[in-house]
């Protein structure tokens, strides 16, 4: 979806100028403190819904047109606005120029008679890190219920909105978001209305990253069954696996609200667009530290369940976890560098095939090893045996040595770049094999 994104003058003083693959399921951004991470987040997600057909009349061509004009919609957000950059390219089209737009803030109402180059028509979720790991419980004195498709858009969308605007957001507790799908029996529900599939969604999504979890013991069939889920109304507090939602740990509090944007939102984007299966809606979802609270097992596990589990959603992850990255294929992992206040993207080898020593050494920059250590399992030490092996083999050409370099070469392939200047080295060397 973006593979190119070039702003100038944005909120925090930084200028980007980032490539990207294309085609990419996910594309992780690692990267020091204050290089702009979660700014380049917010800053690519609030391009995208300047440029989103929501704001535009009704039409046959967009899925999503007109959904800005829906009553109750038009009365709720007509008056929010949003910064955006100086100047902003994105896929090489041109979004704002600052030597005409001399504006930074840009309201919903002015969107809507905006005729952009790019239509974006695709659902937007922006989860961010602040308060995810943390809720209270149900409070008997404010009972949320579920409200009609444009209320449960307009709780999701206001969320998304102000997480890219760097805001927190407590507006819906985890537990009020159980409480709302399932407090109401839902025999008495419209079947087209009933949200419980939601709940067994998020349910399914954590049984499958954790499967001891043992949240659901039967599972909806179309004949009828019924569900069994872990979750439970006792004396007037919910729980979940017999443990009240507010005592569970933040990194189990962390992934549910995770899993939770992710479903809502998407439920209530596909009510406008007539999906009906969430697996398949072509989504963008932008999540900020997405380790946050949660274990190094979860983490290794969390980016390919959500490749799995959402097959046509393009995710743009920042993080800070060597775990995370070294589940990456090449071209999914970027390394943000800043220099001054220009902030490029750096793409990573293949760190799936990396060994975790390699994955501080090359991505964060952190020696794990002393520089005498010789296990072999080292990048450098390859490099340094490579080197070596190719030397002896120009000497005294035999064979077996020219054979062990090159089976070398291609295991030390994969950790490198094609951009990366030992790549080059590698790459001239090996020309001395032939």
């Amino acid at each position: 979806m973006i593979n190119q994104f070039i702003a100038e003058q944005t909120e925090a003083g930084l200028d980007f100028e980032i490539n990207l693959a294309k085609d990419k399921r996910v594309y992780c951004l690692i990267g020091d403190n204050a290089v702009g991470k979660t700014n380049l987040l917010e800053n690519m997600a609030r391009t995208l819904l300047n440029c989103h057909t929501m704001f535009r009349k009704e039409s046959d061509i967009h899925k999503y047109s007109g959904i800005f004009f829906k009553n109750g919609i038009f009365e709720t957000i007509k008056d929010c606005s949003f910064f955006l950059a100086g100047d902003i390219t994105l896929n090489n089209v041109k979004i704002k120029d600052k030597n005409k737009d001399k504006w930074n803030f840009i309201g919903f109402e002015v969107i809507s008679f905006d005729n952009s180059n790019m239509s974006i028509d695709k659902p937007l979720v922006f989860i961010g890190a602040k308060n995810r790991g943390y809720t209270k419980n149900i409070d008997k004195n404010h009972i949320k219920i579920l409200g009609d498709k444009r209320d449960r858009f307009l709780d999701s969308f206001i969320r998304s909105f102000d997480y890219m605007n760097g805001k927190s957001t407590e507006k819906t507790e985890v537990a009020d978001w159980f409480n709302s799908r399932l407090i109401i029996n839902p025999n008495f529900v419209p079947e087209n209305q009933n949200r419980t599939f939601e709940v067994i969604k998020v349910f399914e999504l954590m049984q499958q990253l954790e499967p001891s979890l043992n949240l659901i013991t039967r599972i909806i069939t179309k004949n009828g069954n019924a569900t069994d889920l872990g979750i439970l109304f006792n004396e007037g507090q919910l729980h979940i696996n017999s443990i009240p939602i507010d005592k569970l740990s933040t990194g189990f509090v962390s992934i549910i609200k995770l899993f939770q944007e992710i479903v809502a939102a998407y439920g209530a984007w596909s009510s406008f667009g007539d999906e009906s299966n969430l697996d398949e809606i072509e989504g963008i979802v932008f999540i900020d530290e997405i380790e946050s609270h949660i274990h190094p097992k979860w983490q290794y596990r969390i980016i390919s369940l959500l490749k799995e589990s959402f097959p046509k959603t393009t995710f743009y992850i920042a993080t800070h976890s060597p775990v995370i990255i070294s589940t990456t294929d090449e071209g999914e992992a970027y390394e943000l560098v800043r220099d001054t206040k220009k902030v490029t993207a750096h793409q990573l080898g293949n760190p799936k095939e990396w060994y975790l020593a390699d994955i501080f050494a090359q991505a964060f920059h952190i020696e794990l090893t002393k520089p005498t250590d010789n296990n072999g399992n080292s990048l450098i030490h390859k490099l340094k045996t490579f080197s070596t092996k190719v030397k002896d083999y120009v000497n005294n050409k035999n064979e077996n040595l020219k054979q062990e370099a090159e089976m070398l070469y291609q295991e030390i392939l994969p950790s490198l770049a094609t951009d990366d200047p030992r790549r080059r080295a590698l790459d001239s060397l090996r020309t001395l094999l032939k």
